[in-house]
C-alpha cells in the first residue's frame, strides 16, 4: 500500500514553558492512538516543540485504509416482521439484501458487506480536531473577536500528507505550507517543501531548532563549556533546564557576575532568587561553595553579548539586594518571638492554627525521642520552633526556603546546633530518593509532624480520595516509613497514633475508627514502597498476615522472606504448606495439641521431632526479631514434611489417629506462619 510522510505544525504565541512537553506528548499520543484505531500503519513518529509551535511528523503513513469486510448479526428468522425490517433499514438495505445463516440457536438474518477504506487525507482533519480538543490545558483563552479557545492564540498551521494539504480550517485559519521561523532572526515566512525537510528548513532558513531534546542538549553542552572555562562547576537543575529549553528556539548561554558582598546571604537564598525570578543557573567551586556567577540562556544571538550580560547583571542586582535586606531584617527578631504570630495562621479550619500544630508536634516529638533514645528536651524545643520561620520575610518571599532559614536563624539566635539542624531536616525526605534526617532529634520531629497531620486529617474525615491528596498525605506517609525503617527505629505505630490523637482537641471521628483506618492506610503505602523496590507483592501479602504495628519489624520480615525464597528447599516447603492449609481448612485442626504417644509411623515421628527442635531454637530467635535465621531453620522441615505426605494417610478411619495428625499439622502451620504466611508465596 502507498505511503507518505505526515506533517502537522500548530504555530502559536509563546506557549507556557512548564507545560510545553506535556502538551507535545499528549498531541503525539492522541494522533498515533487515533491512527491505530483507524487501522493506519506508519513508521517513526517525531514530535517537535518550541515556544511558538507544536509539531508532529509521522513517516511512511499509509495513504488509504485497507478495505474491510463487515458482518452484522440480525434478528431470528422467527422474529416479528417489523423487527426484521428495522434491522434492514439500520443497515440501509432491503430485506432481500439480508442473508440467512445457521447458528447453534437456529437461523438468523445477517448483513454482510465489503467496505472500501477511506483516504487518509480525508480522515486527518477529524484526527487533529480530536487531538487538539483533548490536550491537557488547564485554562483556555480567547483572542480577538473569535470564540476559538486554546492555551495561546494560534497564528498558523500546516496539515499535510506528503506534499498535499488537508482541506480544512483550524481556529478560522486556512491550511498552507507556510511556517514561521525565529521571532527576531528569521526573514519572513518559510515555505515547507516536504515533511522530511521541515526540521532542516526551520534550522537553516528560520533559525529555529525544533527538537526539544536537541535544544536541551545544546544548553547543557554550552553550560558545561562555560563552567570549564571559568574553572567552576555548573549546577544544572533538571526542572530549570526543561523550563529554559521551553523558553528558547535558538539557545545562547551567557555568563555574568554579581557582587561578592551578596555571598553573606545563605547560598540557597541566592539560588532561589536567581532560579525562580530570573531562570539563572549558578556555579560552585571545588568545595561546593556558591560562586558570584550566574548563567542565563538567551533566545537571540547578540552582536554585542557583553551588553546583554550587563543588562542581566543590572536586573539580578536588586533581586539579590532584596534577599540581603530580608535576611538582615529577619535576624533582628528571634525565631521564638515569631511563634506567637503563628496563632493567627490557620493550619486547617478544624485543626486550629499553625501554633496549635507546633505545640502538638513538640509534645509528640518529646515522647518519640524518649522511645528512640534521644534527648526529649531538645526534641521538644525543635518541635516548638519547627514552623517559626514561616513568618520570616525570606520564607514569605521564597517559600522553598522554609526549614533552611529556620536552621540559619536558629544558629544566629544561639540555639543548640542539633535543634537548629532539626528545623531544616524535619522536612526530609521531601521527595522519592531524598536524604533522611541526620539526627535522632530531627527524626523525632519529622515523625511527629507527619503523624500529627495524618491523625488530624483522618480525625476530621478528610483522608485522601482517589487522585485527590491536597495535604500530600501519601508522600508524608512514605517519608514517615522511610525514616522509621531505614534508621532502624523500633516504634509501635498504634501507640503513637493514640498519643497523637490525645493531643488533638475534640476530633469528630473516635479513636476506635481513626486508629485502624490510619494503620491500614500506612501499611498500604508500605505496599507501594516495596513495589518500587521490586519486592514481589506476594511477599508483602504473606507478611501482612502476621504483621505487628512496627514498620521496622514488618521490614525485617519482608527481607527475611525475600532471602528465604532463594533457598533450594523453599519451593517444596511452600507447596507442602499450601497442602497443609488446604487439609486443615477442610477438616479442622483436630485435637487441641498432638500426643506424641499416638505417633506410630516413622515419618510422622520424624516430623514431630524436627518441629519440636525448631520450635525451641526459634523461640529466642523470633523474640529478638531475627526472622532470617528463623526461616532458615524452618527450611529444614521441607524434607520431613515431604516424607510425611508421602508415607502418611492423614484422613485415616481411626478418629484418634486422624485428629492427632491434624493437630500435628496445625502446630506445624502455626510455626511456619510465625514470620509470614508462606502458603501465600509464589514458588
Amino acid at each position: 500500500m502507498s505511503q507518505a510522510d505526515f506533517l502537522f505544525e500548530l504555530g502559536t504565541e509563546e506557549l507556557p514553558p512548564k507545560s510545553l512537553m506535556a502538551l507535545s506528548r499528549a498531541l503525539e499520543s492522541s494522533i498515533t492512538g487515533q491512527l491505530k484505531e483507524l487501522g493506519l500503519e506508519h513508521g517513526q513518529v517525531i514530535p517537535y516543540a518550541t515556544p511558538r509551535r507544536l509539531a508532529v511528523i509521522i513517516e511512511a503513513l499509509e495513504v488509504q485504509q485497507a478495505d474491510r469486510h463487515e458482518s452484522r448479526r440480525g434478528p431470528s428468522v422467527k422474529a416479528p416482521e417489523k423487527a426484521v425490517e428495522g434491522f434492514a433499514r439500520s443497515c440501509k438495505v432491503t430485506l432481500d439484501d439480508l442473508a440467512i445463516v445457521d447458528t447453534e440457536k437456529g437461523q438468523y438474518y445477517q448483513f454482510e458487506c465489503q467496505i472500501k477504506g477511506s483516504k487518509t487525507l480525508d480522515l486527518l482533519a477529524d484526527v487533529i480536531d480530536v487531538a487538539l480538543a483533548n490536550l491537557p490545558i488547564a485554562k483556555r483563552m480567547r483572542w480577538g473577536a473569535s470564540r476559538n479557545e486554546f492555551v495561546r492564540p494560534v497564528q498558523w498551521f500546516i496539515l499535510s500528507l506528503g506534499n498535499e494539504l488537508v482541506d480544512t480550517q483550524l481556529f478560522d485559519l486556512s491550511n498552507s505550507h507556510s511556517s514561521r521561523g525565529h521571532r527576531f532572526h528569521s526573514q519572513g515566512q518559510i515555505t515547507i517543501d516536504s515533511p522530511s525537510s521541515y526540521a532542516q528548513q526551520l534550522r537553516n532558513q528560520g533559525h529555529v531548532v525544533v527538537s526539544f531534546d536537541e535544544r536541551k542538549t545544546m544548553i547543557r553542552t554550552q553550560i558545561s563549556e562555560q563552567a570549564k572555562a571559568l574553572n567552576a562547576t555548573a549546577v544544572i537543575d533538571e526542572k530549570l533546564l526543561d523550563e529554559v529549553t521551553g523558553l528558547v528556539e535558538w539557545p545562547v548561554c551567557l555568563t555574568g557576575r554579581f557582587d561578592e558582598a551578596f555571598l553573606k546571604v545563605p547560598a540557597q537564598a541566592l539560588i532561589s532568587s536567581m532560579k525562580e525570578h530570573q531562570k539563572y543557573f549558578h556555579f560552585v567551586d571545588d568545595k561546593g561553595d556558591i560562586l558570584p556567577l550566574f548563567l542565563t540562556v538567551s533566545n537571540i544571538i547578540s552582536k554585542d553579548a557583553n551588553r546583554v550580560i550587563a543588562g542581566n547583571e543590572r536586573v539580578i542586582r536588586p533581586r539579590l539586594a532584596d534577599a540581603v535586606f530580608f535576611f538582615e531584617t529577619d535576624k533582628k527578631t528571634t525565631l521564638e518571638s515569631r511563634n506567637e504570630a503563628l496563632g493567627k495562621v490557620v493550619f486547617q479550619a478544624e485543626l486550629g492554627t499553625v501554633l496549635d500544630k507546633t505545640r502538638r508536634v513538640s509534645q509528640l516529638a518529646s515522647r518519640i525521642a524518649r522511645l528512640i533514645g534521644a534527648d526529649s528536651a531538645l526534641a521538644a524545643r525543635a518541635g516548638a520552633l519547627s514552623k517559626a520561620d514561616l513568618n520570616t520575610d525570606m520564607v514569605l518571599e521564597f517559600s522553598d526556603l522554609q526549614g533552611l532559614m529556620g536552621h540559619v536563624y536558629a544558629l544566629s539566635d544561639g540555639e543548640d546546633v542539633t535543634v537548629a539542624a532539626a528545623l531544616e531536616q524535619h522536612y526530609w525526605p521531601k521527595f522519592a530518593g531524598d536524604c533522611l534526617p541526620q539526627s535522632s532529634i530531627a527524626s523525632a520531629v519529622a515523625i511527629a509532624d507527619r503523624l500529627d497531620t495524618l491523625v488530624g486529617l483522618f480525625g476530621i474525615g478528610q483522608p485522601p480520595t482517589g487522585s485527590k491528596d491536597p495535604y500530600a498525605l501519601r508522600r508524608a506517609t512514605v517519608g514517615l516509613l522511610r525514616i522509621i525503617i531505614e534508621q532502624d527505629l523500633e516504634l509501635d505505630l498504634a501507640a503513637l497514633l493514640q498519643a497523637s490523637y490525645a493531643l488533638h482537641e475534640d476530633l469528630p471521628s473516635p479513636l476506635a475508627k481513626v486508629q485502624p483506618q490510619l494503620l491500614n492506610f500506612i501499611f498500604d503505602r508500605l505496599r507501594a514502597h516495596y513495589e518500587d523496590q521490586k519486592v514481589s507483592v506476594d511477599i508483602y501479602l504473606a507478611v501482612m498476615e502476621n504483621k505487628s504495628n512496627s514498620p521496622l519489624d514488618f521490614d525485617r520480615r519482608v527481607q527475611a522472606v525475600s532471602q528465604f525464597l532463594k533457598l533450594d528447599a523453599a519451593p517444596a516447603l511452600i507447596a507442602s504448606n499450601k497442602r497443609v492449609s488446604n487439609i486443615l481448612s477442610k477438616n479442622g485442626n483436630g485435637d487441641s495439641s498432638f500426643d506424641a504417644a499416638l505417633l506410630l509411623e516413622a515419618a510422622e515421628i520424624t516430623l514431630a521431632d524436627s518441629l519440636e527442635k525448631i520450635k525451641q531454637s526459634n523461640l529466642a530467635v523470633i523474640t529478638h526479631g531475627n526472622y532470617h535465621d528463623a526461616l532458615q531453620a524452618l527450611a529444614q522441615l521441607a524434607g520431613p514434611l515431604d516424607q510425611f505426605f508421602s508415607d502418611i494417610m492423614v484422613m485415616t478411619d481411626d478418629d484418634a489417629l486422624k485428629n492427632n495428625r491434624l493437630a500435628l499439622l496445625s502446630e506445624l502451620q502455626t510455626e511456619l506462619g510465625r514470620v509470614a504466611d508462606i502458603s501465600l508465596l509464589a514458588h
